[in-house]
C-alpha cells in the first residue's frame, strides 16, 4: 500500500524540480544564438534554489539550508559547498561583512554539490571536492553529543556520524554504462571509503548509490567494517521520476539519523578555561 496524498505532492514537487532545473533555468538564463550562458553566477544560485525546493520537502523540519564554509575548532576552512544542511536550533550565525556564512562541522548534517552535465574529470573533482569537504567532522577536539543514539564519535564503524553527501547533476556526458566499477577509479588514493558519496542524482540518468548481500538499495558506502558495492538505478520510461523518489527517502533517511554534536565556542575561540586565567570569591 502506498500514500495517494504523499505519492502526488512529492511527484508534484519533482516535476516542478525536473522542470525547473532543466527547463526554466536554461530559458532564463542560456542565450540560444551565442550558445553561451547568460550571467552564469545567477543560473547557478537558481539552480541550487530548485534543489533546495526539493531537498525541503524530502528533509527534516529541525533542518535548515545554506550556502558557504563548514569551518571546524582545527581552523580548517572547506572550499565553497553550494548547499548545507544544518541543524538550525544549535547552529551560531558566523557572518563575515561580505555576507559569507561559516558553519560549525559539529552541526553539519549533509552537504549538496550542484553541477550541470558532467564529463568523466567533472564528476572525478566534484566527487573528491565532497570527499575532502566531509573529512573535516573527523577532526572534531571535543565531540559532544546532541543526537545520536548514544554518547561517542565512531565515523569509520558508526556511519551516521558522518557528513551525508549528495551530487545533483543533469546528466553524464559520457558512456556511464559501466560507471559502477568505474567510479573507485575516480576517487584520489587517500580517500576512504567511508568519505566517499552517499548519493549521486543524474536528473536525466538514474541514481548512484550501493547495495549489500542481500540486494537492498543502501545510502552509505561502508557501515561497521562492511563496504558496499555500487548499485545504478535507472527510470524506467513510465516511471521517469522512480530515481529521484527513491533519491528522497534516502536523503530523509540520511540527514534524520545523522548524529549532530555541540559547537563548543570555546574550542573555536583557543579559551582554555583552566589554568588560574579567572579568580574566584568564595
Amino acid at each position: 500500500m502506498s500514500s495517494s496524498i504523499f505519492n502526488k505532492i512529492l511527484e508534484e514537487k519533482i516535476d516542478f524540480f525536473r522542470y525547473s532545473f532543466k527547463e526554466t533555468s536554461k530559458g532564463l538564463y542560456y542565450d540560444g544564438v551565442s550558445k553561451k550562458l547568460i550571467h552564469p553566477g545567477e543560473y547557478g544560485v537558481f539552480r541550487e534554489n530548485v534543489c533546495k525546493e526539493y531537498l525541503r520537502a524530502i528533509t527534516p523540519l529541525k533542518l535548515d539550508f545554506g550556502a558557504g564554509f563548514i569551518i571546524n575548532d582545527k581552523g580548517d576552512v572547506s572550499t565553497q559547498i553550494d548547499i548545507i544542511i544544518f541543524d538550525k536550533n544549535n547552529t551560531p550565525l558566523i557572518e563575515n561583512n561580505e555576507k559569507q556564512k561559516f558553519f560549525p562541522v559539529e552541526t553539519v548534517v549533509g552537504i549538496v554539490e550542484v553541477k550541470s552535465d558532467l564529463n568523466k574529470l567533472q564528476l572525478k573533482e566534484a566527487l573528491n571536492k565532497l570527499a575532502r569537504n566531509k573529512i573535516l567532522k573527523e577532526k572534531m577536539t571535543t565531540p559532544s553529543v546532541i543526537t545520536r543514539e548514544e554518547a561517542g564519535f565512531d565515523p569509520e564503524n558508526y556511519a551516521y556520524d558522518n557528513i551525508f553527501s549528495v551530487l545533483i547533476c543533469n546528466k553524464f556526458n559520457f558512456n556511464f554504462d559501466n560507471i559502477c566499477n568505474e567510479i573507485d577509479g575516480f576517487y584520489e588514493q587517500d580517500i576512504l571509503t567511508r568519505q566517499k558519496h552517499n548519493l549521486i542524482i543524474s536528473v536525466e540518468d538514474g541514481l548512484l548509490a550501493y547495495y549489500d548481500e542481500n540486494r537492498k538499495i543502501v545510502m552509505y558506502p561502508k557501515i561497521n567494517q562492511y563496504e558496499f558495492k555500487h548499485s545504478l538505478i535507472r527510470p524506467p520510461v513510465e516511471n521517469s521520476n522512480l530515481h529521484l523518489k527513491v533519491a528522497g527517502s534516502y536523503i530523509f533517511m540520511g540527514t534524520s539519523s545523522a548524529s549532530i554534536y555541540y559547537p563548543e565556542i570555546t574550542d573555536y575561540l583557543g579559551i582554555q578555561l583552566n589554568g588560574g586565567i579567572f579568580s574566584y570569591q568564595e
